[in-house]
């Protein structure tokens, strides 16, 4: 009877160790480099103000081609009066040099949007920098409708993205930060101001918007379950922005004491925490296959190979 005591408690310690090192996992490293910053050019300076992705996407009667996408938010491009920005820059790392560089080769007159335009906070641009070193996100790898039920994919499972830190973007080469958190509400109704939005719990700050977002979900699916096997991994959506109150940072003195120290304010931050909008892959997608851009490709009538 003990022995078959010690057995289960082994059992029990190795499925516990099991667990954590699957919590413990490490993202795929490779996703960092599929990022790139956009960037405004300024009189003493170049300013990142926000984040872009490259994704790889085939049809149906090109399935022997790749067409490469730089996607971003809608709204990076556009300044605080709500006006287009007359130009911005791609920063990448260059492939001859391994070093971050600023490339002119965005097209102000080359970008699409969703035919619900104020509703998707998203900007396509076809585009293959020849000289930058960078990776793409396939089309195979998005988190269709059929995966999400298959898996049973909602509310609770994890996710990260990528993008910009504009306190440290990085010396030599573009430094992009990785941010955790999980789905916290997942809805197609459209928000009170008419966006289509799923919402996770993670932190968020100016540059991040236009940041893909990864599904980094665990393999098991029941909440009792042990974590074991590989994660379940592919492109979500892309980063709009914050939701929060602008509450203002309270400051407060200290609590008078029996000595006399001096005594300095002390910032106490008050505020409450917001959470992070998401636009789901499944509009990318539409945008991908809209008429307007598969006419500027000489794509017609196709839809998305199934295959992908």
């Amino acid at each position: 009877m003990f022995k078959d005591c010690t057995k289960q408690i082994f059992i029990y310690l190795f499925a516990i160790v099991l667990s954590v090192v699957a919590f413990a996992e490490p993202i795929p490293q490779n996703v960092r480099r599929c990022i790139v910053y956009l960037v405004k050019p300024e009189p003493d300076h170049n300013k990142p103000i926000g984040t872009g992705f490259f994704v790889g996407h085939k049809y149906s009667n090109k399935s022997d081609n790749t067409y490469i996408f730089l996607v971003t938010a809608k709204h990076v491009l556009l300044d605080n009066k709500g006006k287009r920005h007359s130009r911005l820059l791609v920063r990448m790392n260059e492939k001859s040099t391994t070093q971050a560089k600023d490339f002119d080769i965005l097209n102000s007159n080359r970008w699409f949007f969703h035919k619900d335009v104020n509703s998707v906070d998203i900007a396509v641009q076809p585009l293959l920098p020849k000289d930058g070193d960078f990776l793409l996100v396939s089309s195979k790898d998005f988190v269709t409708n059929d995966l999400v039920n298959t898996k049973q994919i909602g509310i609770g499972d994890e996710v990260f993205y990528s993008g910009l830190l504009s306190y440290h973007v990085g010396r030599e080469k573009i430094a992009p930060i990785v941010r955790f958190g999980r789905l916290a509400l997942v809805t197609d109704e459209k928000t009170i101001d008419g966006k289509y939005y799923h919402f996770i719990d993670a932190g968020n700050i100016p540059g991040h918007s236009g940041s893909p977002v990864f599904l980094w979900a665990t393999p098991t699916r029941s909440s009792r379950g042990f974590v074991v096997g590989s994660r379940i991994f592919g492109l979500y959506g892309i980063v709009s922005g914050a939701l929060e109150y602008n509450k203002q940072l309270k400051v407060t003195m200290p609590k008078p004491t029996t000595k006399k120290p001096t005594q300095m304010p002390v910032p106490i931050d008050a505020r409450s925490g917001g959470i992070t909008a998401v636009v789901p892959v499944q509009y990318l997608v539409e945008i991908l296959e809209s008429p307007p851009l598969l006419n500027v490709l000489g794509i017609k009538n196709v839809q998305l190979n199934k295959n992908d």
